[in-house]
């Protein structure tokens, strides 16, 4: 038999994982299609009966168990996957609506998103085996439960994945800072002096003239020395 499940989408938020999961068109859309598959199941999983089903005809999943979606079934098996791990918390809760024709929306407690995805996708192969005609190996389901575990136990130790250990104070010390570049010394070989022209003799005074009138004497006329600096 072809694969019963494909999964067009799966969502994992803060508290829950929701998977859409379509039927494949071989596969029996309840249970009660093969009531020998389904006892399987049954057997595989006794403690399946027990689990408290809130929105059903019945209280408990045993009695609902024969006759319900084939989506359903997969829910419940995961939620038993889960519970038997011991560490998906007290309580392991899930819930399938459907959504369109052999298309369902299941939707899990996610304590950890490895463990419930891992525990979803071995819950499909426990339901492959049993509705493809069981047969041996039969699956185990303590060791399907131990590698989850060990699957969960493996990706919390992957490096990096947190730090814990404290900062060393060598962590801490600030980078050196890049040291100012010297300023450069000044040359200590004198240059040349600059040459300064030499001040020009004042003219000997002319010879007293009659005092101009005031109409001929300007102030401009009279000459001024000039300097070279």
């Amino acid at each position: 038999m072809a694969q019963l499940f494909d999964f067009k989408k799966v969502t994992i938020g803060p508290r829950a994982l929701v998977a859409t999961v379509e039927l494949a068109p071989s596969a029996p859309l309840m249970t009660s299609d093969d009531a020998e598959a389904t006892k399987r199941v049954l057997e595989l999983l006794p403690h399946l009966s027990d689990h408290v089903c809130l929105g059903d005809a019945a209280p408990t999943f045993g009695e609902v168990a024969r006759d319900t979606e084939l989506a359903h079934l997969l829910e419940h098996v995961t939620v038993e996957l889960l519970a038997q791990t011991d560490i998906a918390g007290d309580v392991s809760c899930g819930q399938t609506a459907e959504t369109a024709e052999r298309t369902y929306e299941i939707t899990l407690g996610c304590p950890d998103d490895v463990l419930v995805a891992g525990a979803l996708s071995s819950a499909a192969w426990v339901l492959q085996w049993a509705f493809s005609g069981g047969g041996d190996p039969q699956p185990d389901v303590e060791a399907i439960v131990s590698g989850l575990v060990a699957l969960v136990e493996s990706v919390s130790d992957q490096p990096g994945e947190k730090n814990d250990e404290p900062v060393s104070s060598e962590d801490e010390k600030p980078a050196p800072e890049s040291e100012a570049a010297p300023e450069p010394e000044p040359d200590p070989t004198p240059g040349p002096e600059p040459e300064v022209a030499p001040e020009p003799e004042p003219e000997p005074d002319p010879a007293p003239e009659p005092a101009p009138t005031q109409s001929a004497w300007d102030m401009d006329d009279v000459p001024r020395p000039h300097f070279v600096r």
